[in-house]
């Protein structure tokens, strides 16, 4: 009967694991280390739950039991892993019988890192199309004296010489009309009806593609990029020029944060099913309040930013059913990695 118990216990795909009420483990299943990330050898009975770092959301909710000797439902934790990523486990715990008031807790619980990741697609998708509609008439009407503002102070550029004095303000209202015609650029690919060109391509292609796009802005910040891509990289069924306009917003995000003369790192590889293109800079990090979300419309860091780089990547990656995600590197800066489905047979 105990075989037969444990043999139910490690068939389920939720983790199973239950403490006493000292939060010593009694008993732990496969699935509980798989989505925790944590070696079943850290999850044998008599092992501590306050001594296992990967626990420590299991161990406030644990503590809450134990102060109000009532179960918990529906229950939402995040974990924060080794390699920087953060996994949202979904949980329940249920009172443990025996002779006491208070014998320990069974905690049921599966990840919803996936799951979670969907909805906030789908909600972001849906502000993205309901922005869209809302400022496609405002931002027309912007763009054409835009451009008439920025074609008169190219023309005085061209009468100024280089030692005027009015060269400079002639030069400054042309850069600034160039960064106001590229924000309504951003606006209007919001909208746009939102269409894909999929054809067969190369990942390494794509990637030289978004560098090439980029190449002026690495070279004006002093700032190199080292590229290194898998051999014999399977094709991809994409649109090669929106995947690279993705990757190249993720590069400028880099450009931006990157000190002079600290390199950003692109690689290009294959992992199951997937063709990953990874981004890594020497910046800060991303550094979030509770609620903010980088993916978000308008929402940005930096000084002067629309807040639409990224939600234009998320919509991309997502039109060809991948998906982005991002985490702080041990050694500093950011890492995003953008995942796109390989071309099917």
């Amino acid at each position: 009967m105990h075989d037969l118990s444990s043999q139910i216990i490690n068939s389920l795909t939720s983790g199973v694991l239950a403490v006493d009420a000292q939060g010593i483990i009694l008993i732990s299943n496969r699935a509980a280390g798989e989505h925790l990330e944590i070696g079943e050898t850290h999850l044998t009975p008599g092992a501590r739950l306050e001594t296992l770092r990967q626990c420590a959301p299991l161990l406030e909710v644990f503590r809450e039991a134990v102060n109000t000797h009532n179960p918990v439902s529906r229950r939402e934790v995040t974990l924060s892993l080794e390699d920087g990523r953060k996994k949202e486990i979904g949980l329940s715990v249920s009172l443990l019988e025996g002779p006491q008031t208070f014998n320990g807790v069974i905690f049921l619980f599966t990840d919803m890192t996936e799951r979670r990741s969907l909805e906030r697609a789908a909600e972001i998708n849906r502000q993205l199309a309901a922005l869209g509609a809302l400022t496609a008439g405002v931002v027309h009407e912007l763009r054409s004296p835009v451009s008439v503002i920025s074609g008169m102070a190219e023309l005085l550029l061209r009468r100024f010489d280089r030692d005027d004095d009015r060269r400079g303000s002639a030069e400054t209202i042309f850069q600034e009309a160039s960064n106001l015609k590229r924000t309504i650029s951003q606006f209007l690919g919001f909208a746009r009806p939102f269409e894909l060109e999929r054809v067969s391509c190369r990942p390494d292609e794509i990637a030289e593609r978004a560098v090439q796009l980029c190449r002026a802005r690495l070279q004006k910040k002093a700032i190199t990029l080292q590229s290194r891509y898998a051999a014999e990289l399977p094709p991809l069924r994409a649109d090669p020029g929106r995947v690279a306009q993705a990757l190249a917003n993720i590069i400028d995000n880099a450009i931006d944060s990157s000190p002079p003369n600290r390199p950003i790192r692109l690689e290009v590889g294959v992992q199951d099913d997937w063709v990953v293109f990874t981004i890594a800079d020497h910046g800060p990090g991303i550094h979030l309040q509770p609620g903010e979300d980088i993916f978000a419309p308008f929402f940005t860091q930096k000084e002067g930013g629309t807040g639409l780089g990224l939600p234009i990547v998320h919509r991309i990656v997502t039109a060809h059913q991948g998906n982005v995600s991002y985490h702080n590197r041990k050694q500093g800066g950011a890492q995003f990695e953008v995942r796109l489905p390989l071309e099917k047979p």
